[in-house]
């Protein structure tokens, strides 16, 4: 080749190289972000009637996919699909797995917009007061907030001095589009500076409850506190209303984090009671080996139990 063409040839060769770097970068980024959470325990349960003999539990262990579709630099496209699994079974069908937050939206400077699977603005606002969640001492064993959604429109605001808005409207089953976006609603407003969190949170006829939720967290230093009360009534009960609250506290201490909490509630069972004691050791940011005790009781001698459990989790 001669001389002169190489020279020229030269920089437009580097051109499109650095053209072509830059468009596979892109399909990379467009492409759907495999992720997950694989936990798994060891317990042991010593109900009041029954045996006491140990088994494998896998802790809500879930799959999923998500991504994202730039329309401009201000708005974008954004999906995920997300299904529990049980490590505990040699198949995988429908009976072992379950859906979970599972929508398509849109996301930009107004919020976030999706429609799907989604869990409702009562139960985000928990923000990890639920220490033991996935596990026996889950608040959902004495709250009725802890809810997740199908046919469900839910709004995200952006953050405003400190406050957030959340706005669900669970669409179906309703006849008019009235109806549909006010028969039965989640709404929630949350506030966070530094180390505070506040939250209200109101369901409407959501699974038939009317649900007021209040949560409070705070951190000192290593120290996090949390507290969450709730009152709900159920529309097919005759009850009336039911209260509920929940207190927590973590401690870290290098890589182990010591948890505390306790909570009691009518809703669920009648006198329910939970107290959970618990330590993790963090490997890193994806992985930790956790052990706990979990003591449940209530007027319904048939549900009490304590249960003993050592387990590991990884995430990616």
């Amino acid at each position: 080749m001669h001389m002169g063409r190489l020279v020229y040839l030269l920089p437009l060769t580097a051109l499109l190289g650095t053209f072509a770097a830059d468009v596979r970068a892109q399909d990379d980024d467009l492409k759907p972000r495999l992720y997950g959470r694989l936990n798994i325990s060891e317990v042991l349960n010593k109900p009041e009637y029954g045996g006491h003999d140990p088994e494998f539990v896998s802790n809500a262990s879930r799959l999923g996919i998500a991504g994202s579709l730039p329309f401009s630099e201000s708005l974008q496209f954004i999906y995920q699909a997300e299904y529990e699994i049980d490590l505990d079974h040699g198949r995988f069908d429908s009976g072992l797995t379950s859906q979970r937050n599972t929508y398509l939206g849109l996301s930009g400077d107004f919020g976030t917009l999706l429609a799907g699977r989604h869990d409702t603005p009562t139960k985000l606002i928990q923000n990890r007061v639920d220490l033991f969640n996935d596990l026996r001492g889950d608040i959902r064993a004495l709250v009725v907030g802890e809810n997740r959604t199908n046919d469900t429109l839910h709004y995200a605001s952006p953050e405003f001095g400190g406050f957030e808005v959340g706005f669900s409207a669970i669409v179906d089953g309703q006849s008019g589009m009235y109806d549909r976006l006010t028969g039965s609603t989640s709404t929630s407003i949350s506030f966070t500076e530094g180390r505070f969190f506040a939250a209200v949170a109101v369901d409407n006829n959501v699974n038939d409850s009317d649900v007021i939720r209040l949560v409070s967290q705070y951190s000192l230093g290593d120290l996090q506190l949390g507290a969450l009360y709730e009152r709900s009534e159920h529309a097919t009960s005759d009850r009336g209303e039911q209260d509920g609250f929940v207190l927590s506290a973590a401690y870290t201490l290098d890589r182990w984090v010591l948890k505390a909490q306790g909570g009691a509630s009518d809703q669920r069972v009648k006198g329910g009671r939970e107290y959970s004691l618990g330590a993790d050791y963090l490997f890193n940011d994806d992985s930790r080996l956790f052990g706990f005790v979990t003591v449940s009781r209530s007027d319904v001698a048939a549900n009490n139990n304590d249960q003993y459990g050592l387990g590991y989790e990884y995430r990616f």
